[in-house]
């Protein structure tokens, strides 16, 4: 069995686990949003709590450039260059704050940000309560990432050969 062998075989295993446990509806979450947070810890190419780390940090902070975004273009609900102007300025912010040495990682702040956007379109009141939602399902997904690493890394151990 080979290392990426390994790892496929953990992650499919976490995944089909990720969507039997994120589709109990009394959960409240949302497995396409769990994926999203697990694809930025691999996209990181970090391993380990250093991934989840990164992931969960780059991606919350991109939900709160979307959260931001939201609320200034509810403020003036009837200018219509309001969203544009915002969806710049936040991609802006969202690159920029990667000279923070804690958000260096922007593609997980733009992937936090399209889940929270994506959240919202299919009914999330993500300026309410209910964000938690999102919150929840991105931190699982920080969780799902780590258990698909480590359940490859184990089956490396156990079935594999040097390659």
């Amino acid at each position: 069995m080979s290392a990426l062998f390994a790892l496929g075989l953990g992650t499919g295993i976490c995944c089909g686990i990720w969507g039997a446990i994120s589709s109990i509806p009394s959960l409240g979450l949302v497995t396409w949003i769990g994926f999203s947070g697990c694809t930025a810890y691999f996209a990181s190419g970090k391993h380990g709590l250093e991934g989840v780390k990164t992931a969960m940090l780059s991606t919350f902070s991109g939900m709160i450039s979307a959260l931001i975004a939201i609320f200034i273009s509810g403020l003036v609900p009837n200018v219509v260059a309001i969203p544009f102007i915002m969806t710049g300025i936040i991609s802006a912010t969202m690159c920029w704050q990667a000279k923070a040495k804690e958000l260096w990682f922007i593609p997980g702040a733009f992937m936090g940000c399209f889940t929270t956007f994506g959240a919202m379109a299919m009914g999330i009141n993500v300026m309410s309560s209910e964000i938690v939602h999102v919150v929840l399902s991105l931190l699982c997904g920080g969780v799902l990432a780590l258990s698909c690493d480590k359940t490859g890394e184990f089956l490396l151990k156990k079935f594999g050969k040097e390659e």
